[in-house]
Parts: C-alpha cells; structure tokens; sequence
C-alpha cells in the first residue's frame, strides 16, 4: 500500500491532545492533584481562609499546569478546555469563600468540579487513542515508503534482467513461516503472462544476489487467477542442505496427498496418487531410488492401497520386504515386488484383468453411489504400481503399463515410473501424455528437466545442491508449476552417527513393518479371483527370486524359519510358461494355466486364521483359551501352547497353534512364530518330530532336553516385545 492510499484524516499538526504520556504520570497527577485540592477547599471557609487565598491559589494552580501542557506541546484546544474547568471551580471557590457556603453552594460547586473531572479524564482517553492513530499512521507511511521502495526495486528488476516494463509487485509481501524466503505476487502488463519470465530464474537469482540452493521459482496461480498476475518465491537461504527425517509412521490414507517432503516455506510436499501416477526422472546417484523408498512409505502407510513394484535391481523393494524375509516381522509391506521380466509380465497380465474385472463387478456400485470413479477404501482398495528404470522393462511389459495407464484410472489402478531421462526411450508416449506428477531431481543437463516440464521450462539448476532436493508438480491437485521441495531422508547415513535421527532412521524400516503390518489392506475378493494364480501364489514364486534361485532350490538359511516353515507348507506354484500361455503341449498347441491351485498366502494374525470347517474340532482350544483369558494367574506363554498342542490329539506344527494363541491374546503381529518356535524345542513335554511338528506328551516320557525357559530368557520381555 501506498502513502497515497492511506486514509490521513488527521490534522499534519505535531500536536497531541494529551500529555503523551502512560497511564500514571507527573503531569496527570498535577492535574488531577489541582483539581482535587480545590475542590477540597469546600471546607475552606470552615478554617476562616479568605477568597483571596483560594482565588490565588487555584490561578497559580491553573497557570502552571498549562505552562506544563504547553511545554508537552499539547494543542490549543487541550488548554484551553483545562483552563475553563480549572478557573470554574477557582472562581467559585472565591465565590463560596467570601458570601459563605449554604448547601446549594457546595452541590453547584460539587457539580462544577464533577464537570471538569469528567472532561479531563475524557481528553486524557480521547488522546490515548489518537495518539494510538498517530502512531499507526506514522507506521502505516513507513510501511508505504517500504512498499513503494519494493514495487521500484521489482520494476527495475524485471526491466533490467527480463526486458519487462510496468509490471507492479504487489504492495503485500508474503513472508514465510520458515523464514527462508517470501512470495511477490507480480502484476504484468495485460498482453503478458507467466511464460514471459521463464528462462529468467537464474538471472534473477544471480541480480538478487541469493545463495545456491535459494533461488527464483515462478507460479502462475490457480484457476481464478489472472493470466498477467504470477506467484514469485523467493528462497533466500539454502533450505536444501541437511537432511529431514521421515516423520511419524501414522497410517493415512490414499485419498490425501502422499507426503515426500518439505518445500521452502515449510509446508509439506505431496502427490496425490489416488488420481494420478508420476514420473521421476534423475542421473544416476541423484537418488531416485531414496525418492522410491520414501515415496513407498507413503503408500504402505495407506490403509486403502495395495502396492505393487516392478523392480528387476530389487534395491527399490527389499527394505519393505526384508524385516519379514528375514526377521519375521510383521508381514511384507509392499504386496507384490515383481524382480523378474517374467514376473513383471504377470503382474501386468494381472493388472489387465483386474481392470477388467472392476470396471464391470463395480458398475452397480458406481450408480448406486452415483459417481464416475471407483472409490479407494479398505475393501476396495487401490491398486498403485511402482516401475524402477522404465528402460530396463521389456517391450511387451511397457505396451502393458501403457495400457494400464489409459485404462486404470477409473477403477483406481495407477501406474509411477522412474527413469535416467525423460527422452520417448526412457518415457514412453503415453507415460508422457497420461501422467501429471512430475519430479525431476539431478539430471547432467538442463535440457532433460525441461523435456519433464513442457510448456514450464527447466527450473535453476543450483538448487541441486544436496542429495533429495526435487523439483516437483501435479496437474492434479498442485501445485501447478514446478516447485522446489526437500524429499525426508530414510536412510541412518543421512544424520550423524549416533544422533536420535540416526538411531530412528537405523529402524525406521523393521519399525515400520511391526507399526503397519496390521493396518495393510487385502485384496479385495472380485479383483484377487481375476488376478488368479498370478496373485494368490506370488510369494512362492518371489521368495525364490529374492533369494536368488528357484522353487525347490531355496535353502532355509537366507530366511527366517517362520518364512521357512511357512514356505515349505505351500505347494509348488504354477510354471511363469503356463501362466503366460508359453507352455505347448506335444503337438505344440498352448496349454492353459489352470483356473485355480493352492495359494500361496501369508496368514495375518487375527481369528481369519481359523477356516469354519474347522471349528467343530476346536472345543478343547477353546476351552483352555477361555482358561488362559480368566484364569487369576496369566498363563505363561509356554504352558499355553503346551496345552493348544495337547488339544490337538495329534502331532502339530507351530503354525497350526499360533492362531489359536492369538485368538488367546497373544496377538503381537511383529512377533510372528520365532519365540514360539525357538523356544519349543527345548520343552520336556513335548516331543519333536522328524518333520517340523510337535506333539505333547507327559512328562517323564521323554528325556529332558533342557530347563523349561522362563521369561528371563526373553531379552525383550514376554510375549510384548518385538524379536528380531
């Protein structure tokens, strides 16, 4: 705002209407004080004091008092209005003294004094507030002056770097609870908009004397926007530097942004993946793979979503699947980590046929709801699709993600891409045109950004100072130009050795699985039957592939033997040829995979466990579970399993009673079966079986094998504790 805007309405006069003092001061009590003595000289005549004293007196009183108001600088009017009240109570105060008091007297005198008070105080208030206004215009102009400096300093700037004359910053300028920066809102000549100041970031950044990693981003507003009005950030200090830690692993859902970072004026930066897929593009070691795990966590934090990764490196899946694989925690967080070309044909064959299968399963759905789109929720949850280096899939494997994209999106089925460059090479048509998320980070030249960003041209190179700076945007939900944003650090080496964020960091993965494993959704029914054999058997077909070999081949040594044991229940999966429709018979025609076969499941710790054709055979367990629930002592984790075992009338492996534990109590998923399993095979009343299974017997039967382990042995406590 100007100095010519402003509402003056005030005399330009250095006059206040009251002493410009606070509350309580000298002069007030002078004035207040006189007052207060004359009119306590109503008792004067008692004492025989002559009208003269009084009438001297309350003159010298006056007179003083406004050579103080006129040394304070007070205006006339204030004088002369404490004048008049003084000199009416000191004239009838001479009155009074030389005819004598009478009752009438002293109430008309009692009335004066009571007039003056009131208009003193009243000019004390009223030059408390104007004073107060003076003081508000005295800033309301040195803020206009500011303004007006700013609005120059910007004309000339963009005069001067970008060949632009009478554009007008706007007088408000947007500072950011950061503190690294601010926004101008700029104001170009009519025929102009934002593509006149693209090309422009570095310059002005360099004129503007801002620090690497700061810089000049452009935004062109939203919708209601004027076309000549553009968004100027201004990033005055490196906010790329350092490292943010990932923050709290609360469960969210897909329907919001998924959080990957913080952008310089300190609010958080998102994609909204329920609605559209990104592309990422960067060199090698920018950190796109840093990117993938950090983007991963939001999606595995989603209670609505199933996420599925092509990723052949295997470097962008394994911290997901790992504190299962390999600890036995939880359940794996990503639902199907395709690390072979075979197995990213299948997932893209799934894919397909799950498209298909909703969109004409959901239709009554959508009518009855009356909507365009299927709705991500629990029960039916979306299904996102992660591809590491585009580059690295085969042929037919692209030709199917581009399919996926055109044809996924209203039954929430999206696909995201990384690659090296954003060329037609790295980046197919249609992952080009289909795809509104964009991050850029590092590239070896300018040329690749600008590709990802058409029509918004490559933003300042120098803000990639640091490893996860990202430039990122969505045609979605914004913002709508490329934006500089600080992707969270996942990784220990980000943080100083022994730090708390390197300590959180060192677990964030293993913290995760036990955190998330229960809140990860399921499949739901009519897209897992379309999926077929390619879904329900994919960890028999994985967990080979994640280890290097094939079925049959895998060793329980590179896994945890509650994985072990669970791998070795499952039946060999179907062959990648049948699945495909590779596989011939003799006279080489195609044979068909066949419709179903045993799955291949990872059983959640809940009462699902239990198939209700089984439930006839469950009284004893249930009887020693209502035992083990109301029982004065707690029963020890050990004799419960004792007992589970014995109810079984048969030899039985772990896994068959640690639903029933569970349904106990005993319900802490990142556990799984390791105590349970370690802890059984030195039990003296069970006995152990050549093939994994256990049977009770009575004590003394077998020969002791050791002491019973007591909750001593649990250096994480009992049955509360994550192992592993």
């Amino acid at each position: 705002m100007s100095s010519a805007d402003l509402p003056v309405t005030l005399t330009d006069k250095p006059k206040r209407w009251d002493f410009s003092r606070d509350a309580v001061t000298p002069g007030r009590l002078v004035a207040w004080g006189s007052e207060l003595g004359i009119a306590t000289a109503l008792i004067a005549p008692l004492a025989d004091i002559p009208w003269e004293a009084g009438a001297g007196a309350g003159t010298i009183c006056t007179g003083a008092a406004i050579l103080y108001e006129r040394a304070r600088g007070s205006w006339r009017r204030v004088m002369i209005a404490r004048a008049a009240s003084w000199l009416a109570t000191t004239g009838w105060l001479s009155y009074t003294l030389a005819e004598g008091p009478t009752l009438l007297k002293m109430a008309f005198g009692g009335a004066i004094w009571a007039t003056g008070a009131a208009i003193n105080i009243g000019m004390d208030k009223w030059g408390e507030e104007t004073r107060a206004a003076e003081k508000e215009l005295d800033r309301r102009l040195e803020t206009g002056e500011q303004i007006q400096k700013a609005q120059d300093g910007w004309a000339r700037l963009l005069e001067d770097i970008c060949g632009i004359e009478g554009a007008i910053a706007d007088p408000v300028i947007d500072r950011w609870r950061s503190g690294a920066g601010y926004t101008v809102k700029i104001t170009l000549p009519a025929h102009m908009n934002v593509d006149a100041l693209r090309g422009y970031e570095a310059a002005l950044a360099g004129a503007m004397h801002l620090p690497k990693g700061g810089g000049i981003s452009l935004n062109a507003g939203g919708p209601h926007t004027p076309r000549n009005v553009v968004y100027i950030a201004v990033t005055e200090k490196n906010m790329m530097s350092g490292a943010i830690p990932y923050p709290k692993l609360t469960p969210t859902t897909i329907n919001k942004p998924i959080a990957f970072g913080v952008i310089g004026n300190g609010d958080e930066a998102g994609l909204n993946l329920k609605d559209e897929g990104f592309i990422a593009i960067g060199a090698q070691g920018s950190g796109k793979t840093a990117l993938m795990k950090t983007i991963g966590l939001g999606l595995v934090r989603c209670v609505d979503a199933i996420v599925i990764d092509l990723d052949t490196s295997a470097k962008m899946s394994a911290v997901f699947v790992n504190p299962w694989l390999r600890h036995g925690i939880g359940v794996p967080l990503i639902d199907w980590p395709a690390t072979t070309e075979d197995e990213c044909r299948l997932v893209v064959q799934a894919a397909r046929a799950a498209i298909a299968a909703r969109k004409t399963e959901y239709a009554d759905l959508l009518e009855d709801e009356d909507i365009d789109n299927l709705p991500a929720r629990p029960d039916i949850p979306a299904i996102h699709i992660r591809v590491d280096e585009t580059k690295s899939m085969p042929d037919d494997v692209l030709e199917g993600l581009d399919f996926i994209i055109e044809e996924g999106r209203s039954v929430n089925i999206r696909v995201s891409n990384t690659g090296l460059r954003a060329t037609r090479d790295y980046i197919t048509a249609a992952m080009d045109e289909l795809t509104p998320g964009r991050i850029g980070l590092r590239t070896n030249n300018s040329s690749e950004l600008a590709m990802l960003y058409p029509g918004h041209g490559a933003p300042d190179m120098a803000i990639f100072t640091d490893p996860g700076t990202v430039v990122y945007m969505s045609g979605t939900k914004g913002p709508y130009e490329p934006t500089p944003a600080k992707a969270y650090a996942t990784m220990a080496e980000a943080f100083p050795e022994g730090s708390d964020d390197y300590n959180r960091m060192s677990t964030l993965f293993m913290d995760a699985a036990r955190q998330l494993s229960d809140i990860r959704p399921q499949m739901d029914p009519i897209t897992a039957k379309a999926m077929g054999l390619a879904w329900t058997q994919r960890w028999a077909r994985i967990i080979p592939n994640l280890r290097g070999d094939s079925h049959g081949n895998v060793t329980p040594d590179r896994m945890h033997e509650s994985v072990w044991e669970l791998y070795q229940s499952w039946e060999p999966p179907v062959s990648y040829d049948l699945l495909l429709g590779r596989a011939t018979d003799g006279d080489g025609y195609a044979l068909s995979a066949p419709a179903s076969g045993a799955p291949a499941e990872i059983p959640r710790l809940t009462e699902a466990m239990l198939d209700e054709d089984e439930l006839d055979r469950l009284a004893a367990q249930e009887a020693a579970i209502e035992l083990a629930k109301t029982t004065a002592r707690p029963k020890s984790n050990d004799e419960l399993a004792i007992e589970l075992f014995a109810s079984m009338g048969r030899p039985a492996k772990p896994s068959e009673i640690y639903p029933l534990m569970v349904k106990a109590g005993y319900d802490k998923s990142e556990r799984t079966f390791r105590d349970l399993i370690a802890k059984l095979g030195l039990q003296d009343k069970l006995a152990k079986g050549h093939d994994g299974t256990y049977a009770a017997v009575e004590s003394g039967e077998v020969p002791h094998a050791g002491r019973v382990p007591g909750s001593e042995d649990d250096p994480d406590g009992r049955g509360d504790a994550p192992h592993g």
